[in-house]
């Protein structure tokens, strides 16, 4: 499939009236569906359903049934296979429905991909680790930039790519952001750090002493290699305090090195060190 047969999403394949979660225009393909006739999508990106929300959307269907239909493609056996909406079919699974609204679309699984991952974006559905390998899943697949992947699911360019760094966190700190133990924020400040082990160890320490997001930024700077310290200048004058406070202050903010080089009293330079065009990104993110 090229890059111009995505970004359809929802809305191209069937119509809608605004918004994700209104009402489908009414279509001769919907119909109800016998819920046992219906696989799961393989490209769902949504891995976590918390089991609260499934039994508040379970009374709240069988009180009023369900108000949007899903959406399902057709597989060769004669069955369906879900497209879009596998919250709201587990949720009549579980409400014990035996029937489900459905709209019908020949789609293929580049169009189910993306789907699912639009869908669930859009109505911030995902945890931050299942985004990131959605993005990274479709990516892969269509070769998309990470520009190009920003303008399919409505983001900025920088959001994508601070989501997308979360992969480079190790597994077992992957889960615990997965899972809710530790916040979006806490692993960011953990990717601060260059050793895997150091940041589970720290992610660890997170979790056993309830630390905040700002704690978790000091050690993690703390952390960090020290490096040479260069009190004086080239002209072997020393460095001004105040030059060496601001230096301190932004590299806590920013995660990573920063040299602030004062000139003739009034002037001067400030030189921000990146290591990837992702952590560019990020960099600028933090800048505003």
């Amino acid at each position: 499939m090229s890059r111009q047969a995505l970004g359809k999403g929802l809305e191209a394949l069937i119509p809608m009236d605004g918004n994700l979660d209104g009402l489908p225009a009414a279509t001769s393909n919907r119909q109800e569906l016998p819920i046992d006739v219906i696989a799961p999508n393989p490209f769902q990106p949504r891995r976590e359903f918390q089991p609260h929300e499934l039994e508040e959307l379970a009374a709240s269907i069988r009180e009023k049934g369900v108000m949007q239909p899903i959406i399902v493609r057709p597989r060769p056996d004669g069955t369906y296979e879900l497209v879009a909406g596998e919250r709201r079919l587990r949720a009549s699974k579980l409400a014990g429905m035996g029937q489900i609204p459905a709209i019908i679309r020949d789609v293929n699984d580049g169009d189910s991909l993306e789907m699912a991952l639009i869908e669930n974006v859009q109505r911030e559905d995902l945890n931050p680790v299942e985004e990131a390998r959605a993005y990274q899943q479709l990516m892969l697949q269509f070769q998309l930039t990470q520009e190009e992947m920003a303008v399919k699911v409505g983001k900025d360019r920088s959001s994508v790519a601070n989501t997308l760094r979360l992969l480079k966190l190790p597994l077992p700190v992957l889960d615990m952001v997965g899972d809710g133990r530790i916040s979006e924020g806490h692993a960011r400040a953990l990717m601060t750090l260059e050793d895997e082990s150091a940041m589970q160890t720290l992610a660890e320490k997170v979790l056993r002493e309830s630390l905040s997001v700002r704690e978790t930024e000091r050690l993690a700077q703390g952390n960090k290699p020290a490096k040479p310290a260069k009190p004086r200048s080239a002209k072997g004058e020393i460095k001004d305090p105040h030059a060496r406070h601001l230096e301190e202050e932004l590299r806590r903010k920013l995660g990573t090195h920063v040299k602030v080089s004062p000139r003739n009293g009034q002037k001067g330079k400030i030189e921000i060190e990146y290591y990837s065009l992702e952590d560019l990104d990020r960099i600028v993110s933090l800048m505003g």
